[in-house]
């Protein structure tokens, strides 16, 4: 029996297109032409066809069957993209968001392994085999779900046929290790954080995750910001800028993929009125009794109107949210230090200096062409690679990592196809830390992350190119203090033990401050 496919969704508008029905109704034939594009007539029965289409308020419902030419959620993708191009320049509103209830596949037990589905989709798919089928039901999806193929990753994944194992070998989870450098000798196996207190470098914030970092680690942090600039950011013709870190939450909301998945991870800041007279108790609590009264707090701050910035390059998305550009004037890149913290509500607790709730991070961010975006990325990763081992004499490994916006639990979910980079959405510079363990048992550290976006942040912000040619945007986080964490674990704190690049931009190494206690 051939694979067959069922989706239930909608697509949902930035207005009412209820009042526009008539318009949507008039773009089916349109549509059913465009879902079934690319399927030769003698196999017309393996393409897409919409069942059902009714529009409700901001939505457009649709129930869409298929087969295997044009998969079910690649036809509500050519779907959405005809109703916003109709519907946008004349009625003025366009797609906010797609969601998909439900996506049932079926096919036979020959094509479809139930064991290996049942173990290897355990909480990502519902497997029931019945009157001599195999269905897999999916349910609540979302457009960064159906835009990543992830279903048909799954239905690759669980194939019994030959042809597909072989495919299904390109695929692997997030993790996997694409290529590393040789060992290297380690002059140092304590653990970084705590030596570093001893030491006085460091000391702790009352804060949960945060710290003061004393002269001579802000001078090793100087040191590595000035060698990434100077290998990495300058040499690929980035330029800096400065970027806020207080995000308002109309910039926030069009971090959908985020706000999905790790809205525990951020924080939310209250903005407070400004009538002085408001704070007269919570004044007078403390002026008498020294007692910080947070809780008369509550009925005086409005509700969050702003969080604090995990990830750094919203506001280069926002810069051209609503503008247009011209391939010919890109790529833009950009790189951000100056703009100062990051923050996040780290997941399982903080660690040392390489988990904390606020760090230090280089962004780079750019603006390009599919092929340039990708040509940009890959080129970051390499300089990268090459200052980590190189300039600096570490021992690395390149992974294909998970995107931010990924819960660890949800990551280990999803399988990715490496068979090239240009398929891998983000890539990971990783770094080994010896008091961790043994190399091949232990948990390395990441440095740097490299990822393509594709249209993704170039759809939710709005930014079109004046003729309508496609753009990508990516970016590249490099954790300042998690390099400072690396070379301390690998070089140790002796200061004529590190690299000579190194030592020459720092000059010499300050020293702590003193206190007689």
């Amino acid at each position: 029996m051939p694979l067959r496919m069922w989706l239930e969704g909608y697509l949902e508008f930035s207005g009412e297109v209820e009042k526009y029905r008539d318009d949507v109704e008039e773009l089916r034939g349109d549509a059913a032409e465009l879902l079934m594009r690319g399927v030769p007539q003698e196999r017309a029965e393996e393409g897409a066809v919409i069942r059902a289409l009714n529009v409700e308020g901001k939505r457009v419902n649709v129930k869409i069957e298929s087969g295997s030419l044009v998969r079910a959620g690649d036809a509500l993708l050519r779907l959405k993209n005809l109703l916003a191009e109709r519907l946008g320049p004349k009625r003025r509103i366009g797609v906010r968001k797609i969601f998909v209830s439900r996506m049932e596949l079926t096919a036979s037990p020959d094509e479809l392994d139930v064991g290996e589905a049942r173990k290897l989709l355990e909480g990502v798919a519902e497997v029931v085999e019945e009157q001599g089928r195999v269905r897999l039901v999916f349910q609540n999806l979302t457009e960064q779900d159906l835009q990543s193929r992830m279903v048909d990753r799954a239905v690759k994944l669980v194939k019994t046929t030959r042809t597909v194992v072989e495919e299904a070998e390109k695929l692997a989870p997030f993790g996997t290790v694409l290529k590393s450098s040789p060992p290297k000798t380690m002059k140092f196996n304590r653990e970084v954080a705590s030596t570093a207190e001893e030491l006085g470098w460091i000391k702790k914030f009352p804060g949960r995750g945060q710290w003061i970092f004393g002269p001579p680690m802000a001078a090793l942090l100087r040191g590595i910001t000035e060698l990434i600039i100077e290998h990495v950011c300058r040499p690929l013709g980035f330029e800096e800028w400065m970027f806020p870190r207080l995000l308002p939450m109309d910039v926030f909301k069009k971090l959908s993929t985020y706000v999905e998945h790790l809205p525990e991870g951020l924080f939310y800041v209250c903005a407070p009125p400004r009538e002085p007279t408001l704070f007269d108790e919570f004044k007078r609590e403390y002026a008498l009794k020294r007692e910080l009264r947070t809780d008369l707090l509550k009925n005086l701050l409005e509700e969050p109107s702003y969080v604090l910035d995990a990830v750094q390059c919203p506001p280069f998305y926002q810069y051209f949210s609503g503008e247009i550009v011209r391939l010919e004037d890109l790529p833009i890149k950009a790189y951000d230090v100056m703009g100062g913290w990051t923050w996040r509500n780290e997941a399982g607790g903080v660690e040392g200096i390489v988990r904390t709730n606020e760090f230090l991070r280089m962004e780079m961010v750019f603006l390009a062409s599919p092929d340039d975006a990708l040509r940009i990325r890959d080129a970051v990763i390499d300089a990268s690679i090459e200052l980590a081992d190189k300039v600096l004499e570490l021992e690395w490994r390149l992974v294909a990592g998970a995107p931010f916006y990924l819960s660890p639990e949800e990551a280990q979910k999803r399988m990715i196809d490496v068979s090239s980079t240009a398929k891998i959405p983000t890539l990971d510079v990783e770094c080994y830390l010896p008091y961790r363990g043994p190399r091949d048992s232990a948990e390395w550290l990441e440095v740097t992350a490299a990822t393509v976006h594709r249209t993704f942040y170039v759809d939710a912000f709005k930014i079109k190119e004046a003729k309508g040619r496609p753009i990508w945007t990516g970016c590249v986080g490099h954790g300042l203090t998690r390099w400072a964490a690396a070379i301390l674990a690998q070089h140790g704190f002796n200061f004529d033990n590190w690299p000579e690049p190194l030592r020459k931009k720092i000059g010499k190494l300050p020293s702590v401050a003193r206190t007689i206690t």
